[in-house]
C-alpha cells in the first residue's frame, strides 16, 4: 500500500510540475536589468526553469546574493551550481536553452556574465520580505561592478562552461544533469595526478 501510495504521489507531481521560460537577450533596448525576461520568477519543487537563449551571446550562471557577477561555486564550494556557458544565439538563428531543476525552495540568483556589471541578473524564488531582494541583488551587481575578492579571469573561464541541463539549489547535488560539468572534470583530473605524483617517484627511486 505505501508504495503504491508513494508512486502514485510521484505521479501526481510529475504531473503537476511546470515549465517556466526565462528568455535570455531578447530585450530590445540598452537596459542590461532586462536581459532576462522576467528577472523573476516562483517556481516549486519539481518545476523546470527554461533559460531560453534567443538574441546575442549571452550566460545564465548561479551566483550569490553577495557576489552577483561570480560563480556560486568559487564563493562556495558546496554549492556545484548550474553555468550555462556562452550561448551565442546571434540574431534569433541559433536558439538554444538550458533547462534547471528546482530541488529546493531556496532563492537561487544567477547573472549574465556580459552585463552583471550594469544590472543584468535575476532570480528565482526571491523573497521580497527578506533584506535579500531582486533590486538589492541588482544594486550589489552594479555597486562590485561585476567583480569580487574572486578575480574575473576565474569568473570568464567558469563561464564558458557549457552543461546542457542542472538541477539547483543552494546545497550540493547541483551537477549537470548530463554529467558534463568541466570544473569538476576539471577538479578530478589534477587531484589524480596529484595522487599519482608520490607513486611515480618512488619508482624513480628503486
Amino acid at each position: 500500500m505505501r508504495s503504491f501510495a508513494a508512486v502514485l504521489l510521484a505521479s501526481v507531481a510529475s504531473v503537476v510540475a511546470k515549465q517556466i521560460v526565462i528568455t535570455v537577450g531578447g530585450n530590445t533596448t540598452d537596459n542590461a536589468t532586462t536581459v532576462f525576461q522576467p528577472a523573476e520568477v516562483t517556481a516549486n519543487i519539481g518545476d523546470t526553469v527554461f533559460f531560453n537563449f534567443t538574441m546575442g551571446n549571452h550566460t545564465a550562471i548561479q551566483s550569490t546574493f553577495g557576489a552577483p557577477c561570480i560563480p556560486a561555486h568559487d564563493i562556495n564550494v558546496t554549492i556545484n551550481g548550474f553555468i550555462s556557458g556562452f550561448r551565442d544565439a546571434g540574431n534569433g538563428t541559433a536558439i538554444t536553452n538550458l533547462p534547471v531543476t528546482i530541488s529546493d525552495n531556496n532563492t537561487i540568483w544567477f547573472y549574465d556574465f556580459n552585463t552583471c556589471a550594469q544590472g543584468g541578473v535575476g532570480g528565482i524564488n526571491v523573497n521580497e520580505s527578506s533584506t535579500e531582494t531582486l533590486d538589492g541583488f541588482i544594486r550589489n551587481a552594479e555597486r562590485l561592478n561585476g567583480t569580487n575578492a574572486t578575480s574575473s579571469s576565474t569568473s570568464a573561464s567558469a563561464a564558458s562552461t557549457a552543461p546542457s541541463g542542472s538541477t539547483a539549489g543552494s546545497h550540493p547535488s547541483t551537477t549537470s544533469a548530463s554529467g558534463n560539468s568541466t570544473g569538476a572534470a576539471g577538479r578530478s583530473l589534477v587531484l589524480g595526478l596529484a595522487a599519482g605524483l608520490p607513486m611515480a617517484a618512488a619508482a624513480l627511486l628503486l
